[in-house]
């Protein structure tokens, strides 16, 4: 499994370096290395506003650093959501990319 600090330090960051966007971004990705979550709980978990979850997706889906792994029911919202990790252990196989292999 790899290190969370480690992975983030790679990132190749669009946004404008300030301080608060960078500690924001740290929490989000830890967050959702944890475990799998809809922006909605990472929100919950972390106290960042799902607002601005969605432009750090956007940031870390550019650089393959998070990834969509499932759509289900959201405990925040009950409404079907995207769910993400940043985890690439989380990450389920896709059974036909192994059909060719």
């Amino acid at each position: 499994m790899k290190n969370a600090n480690t992975s983030l330090n790679s990132l190749r960051i669009t946004q404008p370096k300030d301080n608060n966007f960078i500690t924001q971004l740290n929490k989000v990705y830890k967050v959702f290395f944890e475990s799998p979550k809809t922006m909605k709980e990472d929100d919950a978990k972390c106290g960042v506003m799902r607002e601005s979850i969605c432009r750090y997706v956007k940031n870390l889906r550019s650089e393959n650093r998070i990834y969509l792994i499932d759509k289900r029911i959201c405990k925040v919202t009950k409404h079907i959501a995207a769910v993400y990790t940043t985890n690439p252990d989380l990450i389920p196989i896709n059974k036909q990319t192994k059909l060719f292999k």
